[in-house]
């Protein structure tokens, strides 16, 4: 029997997903991001904005959740792109710590790549850090090929993001 299981995230799941946001945020970008920003981030506005995303019921939102205890361990959401020459963009997919490494976000990243044809979406992008590794490993590992850069900042910090993109989905 597996650890983890992957479903479709409800309005009940918005605190435990603003949770594993915040925590994971703090540990895997502990080192890319300034500790000044980090240390700010906050379950409470991560949950406002969770219910908002999921009242709107737009897009595709998955969770992943520890089998044994039901808590929310992981979180994918998916939707149209902000991008102009892409149709769909994984807008985010993050998990606690003890969650990686068990092919969660491989699963989620192919229940996206199933979804995004089914509302008409054929290419995808998915934005990083420039400067997180690991991310970037994960998505040239699934196929995706390096795109253009962009200047953002977050958190009031300076960032570069790399887009990651697939043709055809």
């Amino acid at each position: 029997m597996s650890r983890f299981a992957i479903r479709d995230a409800t309005l009940g799941d918005a605190r435990g997903i603003a949770r594993v946001h915040t925590e994971s945020w703090q540990v895997s970008y502990r080192g890319i991001l300034p500790d000044t920003v980090l240390d700010k981030i906050d379950v409470g506005q991560r949950l406002a904005s969770r219910e908002r995303i999921l009242t709107a019921k737009s897009g595709l939102h998955l969770v992943a959740y520890d089998v044994t205890h039901g808590d929310i361990v992981g979180f994918c959401d998916a939707g149209a792109s902000r991008e102009p020459l892409y149709a769909g963009e994984v807008y985010a997919i993050y998990f606690a710590h003890h969650a990686k490494r068990y092919g969660l976000g491989t699963e989620m990243f192919e229940r996206v790549r199933d979804w995004l044809p089914t509302r008409g979406m054929r290419s995808m992008i998915v934005w990083v850090l420039a400067n997180n590794p690991h991310a970037r490993r994960f998505y040239e590992a699934l196929g995706g090929r390096v795109g253009h850069t962009k200047q953002t900042h977050v958190g009031g910090f300076p960032v570069v993001e790399q887009a990651y993109v697939w043709d055809r989905v």
